[in-house]
């Protein structure tokens, strides 16, 4: 199984389902597989969850509700708003094409299951979304629910009005279009070979009444920062995670499996099958840690080395030291001593 196949998704989307489906009367336990549910379950705790657990978590509610429009009704009632940060950007967005384009940039810190572009063609502009992971019943449902949420942003930025030219889906009409016909207000095209929301091309430009520059400028620089810290494959964000954890004393791997949305067997199969496990990458992050604490600290000790470690006590942290580093507190103090001022005082290793 490749990178791609592991890629991640908030956890927020998944969430936001389970309250919907608890109001539409839809037992995800009876229509779901065990693993699958088990996702369901994971989702009130971690922040991130496979990408792919949402997208055969609708279709599987879809087909076994026998409700085809399932997708769309659940972005119509979800919060547009509270789909992790990246969401946060487009109230504030001057014109479509701009929240279009930094969602399209930073939809990676959201989910790794779709992708999307802008295809021009004379005056009509389209809206395509691609399914970006294998899903075992078909991706239909989410990116129906992808799109809608595209029509959302579109009126909240343009006006509740605004209507599309069409919407295409690439699979067959359901028996019923009443519904979908109902929210896009628009001609549908069905066994398409695109999943599109295609509209006027001036569109793209039209300036947004709620368009919030400053506010908008905030909340790119986050996600900018946010990106330069993401980590690209699963090695990179068990590391990321053990690293965000450390000091809460929760870099443990139930907690981090828990985070990258896997069980521990199977991080620990999927570690290994990368030629590492979840010690190695821990000591990894903690000898880091220590380098860096030595290097930047003023007033270097061992309690406060300890906090950063994720020990409970000094001693923890001077084992450490003399386990996987080979050296000492104090010894690593003299290393640093050229590059910086001594720190006044002895250090107890």
């Amino acid at each position: 199984m490749n990178d791609s196949e592991i890629g991640l998704a908030h956890a927020s989307a998944m969430r936001q389902f389970s309250r919907f489906a608890e109001i539409a009367g839809l037992d995800l336990r009876r229509m779901c597989s065990p693993d699958l549910f088990a996702y369901v379950e994971q989702a009130r705790e971690a922040e991130w969850l496979p990408a792919s657990a949402h997208v055969d978590l609708l279709q599987m509610a879809s087909i076994n509700s026998g409700r085809p429009d399932l997708g769309v009704a659940f972005a119509m009632w979800c919060n547009v708003r509270g789909f992790g940060p990246v969401s946060l950007l487009w109230d504030h967005c001057s014109t479509l094409d701009e929240a279009t384009n930094l969602t399209r940039r930073y939809m990676h810190l959201e989910s790794a299951a779709m992708r999307s572009s802008t295809d021009i063609t004379g005056h009509e502009a389209a809206i395509r979304h691609v399914l970006m992971i294998p899903a075992r019943q078909g991706g239909s449902q989410f990116l129906q629910a992808t799109l809608t949420l595209q029509l959302r942003i579109a009126r909240m930025m343009l006006g509740e009005d605004w209507m599309p030219i069409r919407l295409e889906l690439d699979h067959p009409a359901p028996p019923s279009q009443r519904y979908l016909q109902s929210v896009f207000r628009c001609p549908i095209e069905f066994d398409s070979d695109r999943c599109a929301l295609v509209f006027r091309k001036s569109d793209l430009h039209r300036p947004s009444s709620r368009g919030n520059p400053n506010m908008r400028q905030f909340l790119e620089r986050q996600l900018a920062q946010a990106d330069s810290q993401w980590p690209g494959d699963l090695v990179q964000q068990v590391r990321y995670f053990i690293a965000s954890n450390l000091t809460e004393r929760r870099a443990n791997l139930p907690h981090v499996a828990s985070l990258a949305g896997l069980s521990t067997q199977s991080l620990q199969r999927r570690l290994a099958e990368r030629g590492t496990t979840f010690a190695m990458i821990l000591e990894q992050v903690r000898k880091q840690t220590a380098d860096e604490y030595f290097r930047t600290a003023r007033r270097p000790n061992l309690t406060e080395l300890s906090h950063r470690l994720g020990y409970t006590d000094a001693s923890a942290a001077s084992r450490f030291l003399r386990q996987h580093m080979s050296t000492g507190a104090r010894a690593l103090m003299a290393q640093t001593r050229t590059t910086r001022t001594p720190a006044r005082g002895a250090l107890n290793a």
